[in-house]
């Protein structure tokens, strides 16, 4: 499999912040592949019920509020979780002077700007309603490659307040445009056009999450490896890098990241094939001349747990297939460009991944048995 890399526009991400500070509308698609589909947005600080009216005429999707972290957490909305790795979207919510069920754009409106308004709190907010809000991850778009993420963050570059309303651009037969006519659809509007890519490389030129802190020799049983240890600046989680060969600058590196999993790593757990999985991974790549294996250390999570496949009540799962921003940064500062993934479990697409300047060329597998 190979994924043609896509460079990424700063310019299309600078374009649409300046857009959204002026109150206008955006498209901002999840890339520019022929299978990405795309929202338009505009910045929370300018909805009205004329506003909501035009997305709801021009998208014809849901409305959805993206808000921050931090901002769900004063307001009280938490994660629904339908599976382990979910993080949004929270409840629908209304405020509490709505009228009925808070459906018409006015009340709608009156919401959004509540939700943005630092004076108001969760008693100012009643369950249910027609707001529904999206939770970006902390660290936005470097963080988590989403339309969330990246529509806080251009909203943020605005200089408006972290938050933004959109809403699925759909054709009239009710399915969500894709690629090229999400083009189309943006000239047809004379909206400006941006992807999640664009915007994790405008943040790329000021902003790093992580930092190279140490590396060292490590000689092990699969060959010769050096150790190169980074720092989580969010979170202060540490994270390894095991680098066989000379990978910087080079092409069609190989590449394994590994999410942490303590029971299996270290004890050897027979309840997951963590540790079956790295040391088939380490072995693959002692025979190449140059890889690596990535080592996520999820040291953000409110509960400790034994093993990344257990989920305890009121734990906070790390998702690594869908937040990947860390590892993507670290690949990029060990001077990777195209990769090669050893996975047994393969995605058509991820989102955003040019942002960080890396190509996926092949996804290799990793072996029978086990979840990657």
């Amino acid at each position: 499999m190979s994924a043609r890399l896509e460079q990424p526009d700063p310019q299309a991400a600078r374009a649409a912040a300046e857009a959204l500070a002026d109150g206008g509308f955006v498209v901002l698609c999840e890339s520019r592949g022929a299978e990405s589909e795309a929202n338009l947005a505009i910045a929370a600080q300018f909805v009205t019920p004329d506003a909501l009216a035009f997305l709801s005429a021009n998208a014809h999707g849901i409305v959805r509020l993206c808000l921050t972290d931090e901002r769900c957490a004063q307001l009280g909305l938490s994660p629904l979780r339908t599976a382990e790795d979910d993080w949004q979207p929270t409840g629908a919510i209304a405020h509490e002077g709505a009228t009925g069920t808070g459906a018409s754009t006015r009340d709608q409106a009156r919401t959004i700007q509540a939700a943005i308004d630092p004076a108001c709190g969760p008693a100012d907010f009643v369950p249910g309603g027609y707001v529904f809000p999206l939770r970006a991850r902390p660290g936005g778009a470097l963080r988590r490659a989403g339309r969330t993420e990246a529509a806080v963050d251009l909203a943020r570059m605005a200089g408006c307040p972290p938050a933004a309303a959109l809403s699925l651009v759909m054709g009239d037969d009710g399915s969500p445009l894709r690629g090229e006519a999400v083009v189309g659809y943006a000239e047809e509007k004379a909206l400006p056009f941006v992807t999640v890519a664009d915007v994790i490389a405008l943040r790329r030129q000021t902003e790093r999450l992580v930092e190279r802190i140490t590396g060292a020799r490590l000689p092990t049983v699969h060959g010769d490896f050096t150790a190169v240890g980074f720092r989580e600046l969010l979170t202060g989680a540490h994270h390894v890098a095991l680098i066989r060969g000379e990978v910087s600058g080079a092409r069609d590196v190989l590449v394994r990241v590994h999410a942490e999993c303590l029971s299996g790593d270290v004890f050897g757990s027979g309840a997951c094939t963590c540790a079956e999985d790295m040391r088939r991974a380490l072995d693959r790549l002692g025979e190449e001349e140059r890889g690596v294996l990535l080592y996520l250390v999820g040291g953000d999570r409110r509960v400790s747990r034994l093993s990344r496949h257990e989920r305890s009540e009121g734990d906070e799962a790390r998702p690594p297939m869908d937040e990947y921003g860390i590892g993507a940064q670290i690949l990029s500062e060990l001077g990777l460009t195209s990769i090669r993934i050893l996975t047994n479990h393969p995605k058509a697409r991820i989102p955003g991944l040019e942002g960080f300047g890396l190509e996926i060329v092949e996804q290799v597998p990793l072996g029978p048995a086990g979840p990657s």
